[in-house]
């Protein structure tokens, strides 16, 4: 296809320009950023340039794309990177962050492991302690109990592993075979690990030596929880400071269905870029912090179990001076095994903060400055202007109308867009005002739209043919409103589609055809043929023929041809 074409051609040039200014960029982040920019209404190409593009317009596109990404301040290259963190940001689930951060520690612990299950059997007493001494480093890094080189953590985990296993069973120990000492030796850390992490829990716990991922966590959720706030509250506030200045320059009449404004619609789509950029910032906050809410409430759960493990043992332990093993030692590698849970949590509330410091690195303190001055900019220029200019909604709704688009209605089920209103957004080719009335228009689908009052939703109501149209084509041709409607991949995918090309139902036998049969009665060709009893004997002659001159060696049924007899026999008969 030629627009695709040339779509590549761009992006090659693009990256070869941010290759020369040294700059580490990520191919695939440009061509997906060139071609959101590439449907712009206002910065992109049209169909008809990319068809048959011109070197001017090809020029310019290329230089706007290289500025936008070395901008710090460039609001849509800003969102098309906020939108990239959060679809890179595999860390956002937990269960994946669990795999990674186990398969990372077992790699580190394999070398010590490999160690430990070394020792022959006929081990010297040195060897012993050898090998006591690194089942001690080995408990304490495997359940993150705090630095192994801390010799007063290590004398606490031989007490605890002398408590479990003395100097006859650890020679026993290295008489087992290598696969039953590695369960062994899992089974002795988490008991060991138990014991330690239980002498340390309540207020006569070894704080300063022995690591307590409970304080952690506590520490981490309360850090957490502030930082989420203070982001989110700082986009909220840009964005209405915006948002309100955009609805005081506009003046809406729903009764005679006009709209009036001093300040052209591309002035003020200046500062709307802004509010955009804050709105998409506190979508992808809020989905951090959606992640965040759902493993807080497991470590509160976690907790529970952990808060119960701890007073069952205090409750066996206070009825009896001598408890078995087998009665205790499980309470113990329970009390281990959520131990393991809450430091994943920890971990998990970890990367959350980083993608969250990402995000906030990407919007710039400049941003505010400038949203501030382009706010008294257009306060001034509103003052100096005298007569408004009054159009209908149809006009405006009209003028937006002819961009074409190949994003279609059902992909809006997908988007979140009762947040602003939609019959705003339309008449103003995208910008946002946030939606008090919430309406679904369409029966067969279960698409959700904000209005700005109920005026506003019974006129896309009776006019929903024409409102949707011109709808679409105000969000589908704008760069911004697909990344903040997550509509990005959707729209890609389309415009990709066409290229795939299916591979043939039918395809060519490389094999040689058999000989032709002048009346085959197989199954397959019975009803083409005319029976009789002589025909019948001629085919039982034909069989028996075969069957008698069949071998055993290299003449199989490849060499004779028969191989794919079933698609590969003609018939010599036509029947009406």
């Amino acid at each position: 296809m030629p627009r695709h074409k040339t779509l590549v051609d761009i992006g090659q040039r693009v990256m070869k320009r941010l290759q020369l200014l040294k700059l580490e960029v990520e191919e695939d982040f440009i061509v997906y950023v060139i071609h959101l920019l590439a449907r712009d209404s206002r910065r992109g190409l049209l169909k008809t340039d990319l068809n048959k593009p011109t070197a001017c317009a090809l020029n310019s596109f290329v230089d706007m794309v290289v500025d936008t990404y070395v901008s710090p301040t460039d609001c849509t290259m800003i969102n098309a990177k906020m939108a990239w963190v959060m679809k890179k940001g595999l860390t956002i689930d937990l269960q994946y962050v669990k795999n990674q951060y186990e398969e990372k520690f077992h790699q580190e612990l394999e070398l010590l492991i490999k160690d430990i299950l070394q020792y022959p059997e006929t081990c010297s007493k040195i060897q012993l302690d050898q090998l006591f001494a690194k089942m001690q480093v080995f408990i304490v890094a495997c359940y993150h109990l705090g630095s192994p080189k801390n010799h007063v953590l290590l004398k606490l985990t031989a007490q605890a592993l002398n408590s479990v296993i003395g100097r006859s069973d650890l020679q026993n120990y290295v008489l087992k075979k290598k696969y039953h000492r590695l369960e062994y030796l899992q089974r002795l850390a988490a008991t060991v690990g138990g014991i330690v992490i239980y002498n340390n829990d309540g207020p006569d716990g070894d704080r300063d030596n022995v690591r307590s991922v409970v304080n952690d966590l506590e520490m981490a959720q309360k850090n957490t929880e502030t930082a989420f706030a203070a982001s989110m509250e700082k986009a909220n506030g840009v964005r209405n400071i915006c948002q309100a200045l955009l609805e005081e320059l506009v003046t809406i009449d729903s009764m005679a269905e006009t709209i009036s404004y001093k300040v052209p619609l591309e002035h003020m789509d200046r500062l709307n870029q802004f509010s955009l950029t804050y709105c998409m910032l506190h979508r992808c906050l809020t989905t951090l912090n959606s992640n965040y809410q759902t493993t807080a409430y497991l470590i509160e759960v976690e907790l529970k179990r952990y808060n119960c493990v701890v007073a069952k043992i205090n409750e066996t332990l206070s009825m009896r001076t001598a408890i078995e093993s087998e009665l205790i030692f499980p309470h113990f590698v329970y009390i281990a095994q959520v131990w393991g849970n809450l430091n994943n949590f920890l971990h998990h509330i970890v990367e959350l903060n980083k993608l969250r410091e990402q995000l906030e690195a990407l919007v710039v303190d400049d941003l505010v400055t400038m949203t501030k001055n382009t706010i008294a900019e257009l306060q001034a220029l509103n003052k100096r202007i005298k007569t408004p200019k009054v159009v209908t909604f149809d006009e405006r709704m009209n003028a937006v109308k002819g961009l074409k688009t190949d994003g279609n209605f059902c992909n809006l089920a997908k988007a979140d867009i009762k947040e602003f209103c939609g019959l705003f957004m339309t008449m103003t080719n995208g910008l946002l005002m946030p939606a008090k009335v919430i309406r679904k228009l369409c029966s067969n689908m279960d698409i959700t739209f904000g209005f700005r009052d109920p005026q506003f939703a019974r006129f896309a109501e009776l006019r929903f043919e024409h409102f949707i149209v011109a709808f679409r084509s105000a969000v589908f041709n704008s760069a911004n409103l697909a990344l903040l409607f997550k509509l990005d991949d959707e729209l890609i995918r389309q415009e990709l589609q066409d290229l795939i090309i299916e591979p043939p139902k039918q395809m060519d036998s490389g094999n040689q055809t058999e000989m032709v049969v002048t009346n085959d009665l197989s199954p397959s060709n019975w009803i083409n043929v005319t029976w009789n009893v002589w025909d019948y004997h001629r085919e039982t002659i034909k069989l028996a023929n075969m069957r008698n001159h069949q071998t055993h060696d290299s003449q199989t049924k490849i060499s004779y041809g028969t191989r794919n007899a079933q698609n590969q026999t003609y018939n010599t008969r036509e029947h009406m």
